[in-house]
């Protein structure tokens, strides 16, 4: 097992196994698996965005220019028949909230694709669907129950004091209670931290070390929380460097990429307002307005979008989506035997060191 790194020390063996996966050699086909891995994890660094443009300086034909402004305007326009697109809306809010849960499963899933990904250099997505879907079920579990867990925490801590405050009359007269206000506001705010700072430091431990575990060990998410504790608790103040370094690297991470995607997306969405502005125009001469139908057209086209916006994003990141996940095996392989010996194992020798040369003389050596 290597030596023990800190959070600092993990960053150059990091960095070299991203350059060697990625870049010695790079491979597109590799490349896209991996982005798409990036995609499925949710490990995006930045996102991207734009306005395609205004319609108002555009000259049609008067018979036309009102079913222009008609589509144009068609907030206002459903603002009075919302009861009419009320069941579509509540079919939209339980779509959306379906594809989470199926997007949480699969990124639970496709975790331990990642973490296979990073450590063998290889990316298989349909065989490490089926070859990390029970451990991937069991992870999946747990997020579900924990994130109902801090949920419920919020709605306690949080929400009972202001539920208990509120019946109290304190609201409605808050000039009488400003100390107990300001104070109350303080602790809240306190309390509510707290409850964020245990769920995402909950939520970065799973990710980065019981993963490992589970995979190394083959077992379910409570045995490896069990197994993972105690190396926690040894090393207190290493892993907390560990969790500030990464803060601090996931930071720069996110400025640097988000400059490149927003390159990127606001180079994409130049051609694509555009089509969009035709279209609308095409649209309003036809004599089309927003009914149920064209809605759902534009929902439809506006989700193929914005899928293809998010993979371009993912493509860009797939380096820091692979930097971040060696980062945490590096430094958790140097403290758990097991992964630390198989990151060695699949790192490849140093090169050795050009042999020495001698320049010959060109003749014999002199007589003594």
């Amino acid at each position: 097992m290597p030596a023990r790194l800190s959070g600092a020390d993990a960053i150059s063996p990091a960095i070299e196994r991203t350059k060697r996966q990625l870049f010695a050699p790079f491979r597109f086909a590799y490349w896209w698996r991996v982005a798409t891995l990036c995609l499925l994890t949710g490990e995006l660094t930045g996102g991207g965005g734009g306005n395609p443009g205004s319609l108002s300086s555009i000259n049609l034909p008067s018979r036309r220019h009102s079913d222009l402004i008609g589509l144009v305007s068609w907030p206002e326009s459903i603002g009075s028949r919302w009861m009419e697109f009320l069941p579509w809306i509540l079919v939209g809010v339980a779509f959306v909230f379906a594809l989470a849960i199926v997007f949480v499963y699969l990124a639970s899933v496709f975790r331990f694709v990642l973490f296979e990904t990073v450590v063998y250099g290889r990316c298989e997505l349909m065989a490490g669907w089926r070859r990390w879907q029970r451990q991937g079920n069991s992870y999946f579990l747990w997020l579900l129950g924990f994130g109902l867990a801090s949920l419920v925490a919020v709605l306690v801590l949080i929400g009972g004091p202001v539920y208990l405050a509120w019946e109290a009359g304190i609201f409605s007269q808050p000039g009488e209670h400003i100390a107990l206000l300001v104070i109350g506001g303080v602790l809240l705010i306190g309390v509510a931290a707290c409850v964020m700072l245990v769920s995402a430091l909950g939520a970065l431990f799973a990710k980065d070390f019981v993963v490992p575990v589970m995979a190394l060990e083959d077992v379910g998410v409570l045995e490896g929380w069990r197994r993972v504790f105690p190396m926690l608790a040894a090393e207190k103040l290493a892993y907390t460097i560990y969790v500030l370094v990464k803060i601090a690297l996931a930071v720069g991470s996110a400025l640097l990429f988000a400059i490149i995607d927003f390159v990127a997306v606001f180079a994409i969405l130049i051609p694509v307002g555009i089509v969009a502005v035709i279209v609308v125009v095409v649209g309003a001469a036809a004599g089309l307005t927003w009914n149920t139908v064209t809605i759902s057209v534009a929902v439809v086209a506006g989700g193929v979008v914005l899928t293809g916006l998010l993979y371009l994003v993912s493509f860009i990141s797939a380096p820091a989506m692979v930097f971040f996940q060696a980062y945490s095996l590096h430094f958790f392989g140097s403290r758990y035997p097991r992964l630390g010996d198989l990151m060695v194992a699949t790192s490849p020798p140093p090169k050795p060191s050009p042999p020495l040369i001698i320049p010959s003389t060109g003749g014999p050596l002199p007589a003594t």
